[in-house]
């Protein structure tokens, strides 16, 4: 009876592990793939590589300092199944960001031409290994929006003589932005806000473990709460924030990518 039992917990052993070693299948995720799985995805189609970058940084005692990496994970993921055809490479954890300091530790800044530059290689690299198509896109604002913007622009007038477009897709973050803060102020909330209701609600959605809802409470609320951080590094009101809030915004911020990325694939045209 023994040896049974430890045969059938092998058995069973075998079987998960057959699983979980066929889990990557069907995944949009660079990183799961092997070469000649990416080599047959651009042999049948016209795949587009998604670069996705982040950032590491503070938002106050009520969200983890993985935010934007969470939720670019989910968004590229989410857009690549949108769009069809499409890989998603590593996401970049590293953006500009402001705010270095001892009282508010965590943040990681990559300065703007470093930046640029990372992303740059990242794109380059997609090229040379035979992706026609590559959309830069980002989860988080300023220096890295204008940075991307000027990259894809640099690569798109070097390569596009050879067939290969690249775009930058803004519209998941700015304009899907102003959709959710309006619909949040016509609700009679505090609309925005750096640690706010769909700053919070949008991370909830894509990793609930990395909010603390114990520790919600009414930041700096000038400005819509997108005025000036307060003393401990966020503004808004995360109260009433939830998961099924922060899905519904995201939808809007994928929706938002996945209109302007056909726009920009159907003016490129067929591979060539």
């Amino acid at each position: 009876m023994k040896t049974r039992s430890i045969l059938a917990s092998l058995a069973c052993l075998f079987v998960m592990g057959a699983a979980q070693a066929a889990a990557p299948a069907g995944s949009v995720f660079l990183e799961d793939m092997t070469t000649n799985e990416l080599k047959d995805k651009i042999a049948k189609g016209c795949p587009v590589a998604l670069i996705f970058s982040a950032s590491t940084e503070q938002t106050g005692p009520h969200v983890a300092l993985g935010k934007h990496i969470f939720r670019a994970r989910a968004y590229g993921e989410a857009l690549a199944r949108e769009i069809g055809d499409a890989v998603v490479a590593p996401v970049l954890p590293f953006a500009p960001v402001n705010g270095l300091s001892k009282a508010l530790p965590g943040s990681i800044n990559l300065p703007k031409d470093a930046f640029a530059r990372v992303n740059e290689e990242v794109a380059r690299s997609m090229i040379a290994g035979g992706l026609k198509r590559v959309a830069l896109l980002n989860d988080h604002g300023g220096d890295a929006q204008t940075a991307l913007k000027d990259v894809a622009a640099k690569l798109d007038a070097e390569f596009s003589g050879q067939g290969v477009r690249v775009f930058f897709i803004s519209d998941g973050y700015q304009k899907a932005r102003l959709a959710v803060e309006a619909e949040i102020r016509a609700s009679g909330r505090v609309a925005g806000g750096h640690g706010g209701l769909w700053d919070v609600s949008e991370t909830m959605a894509a990793k609930p473990g990395a909010v603390r809802p114990g520790l919600f409470k009414p930041g700096n609320l000038e400005q819509e709460g997108n005025g000036p951080l307060n003393a401990e590094g966020f503004s808004g009101d995360p109260r009433g924030s939830t998961e099924a809030l922060g899905k519904h915004f995201g939808e809007m911020r994928v929706k938002a990518a996945a209109a302007e990325l056909r726009t920009a694939l159907a003016g490129a045209g067929a591979c060539k």
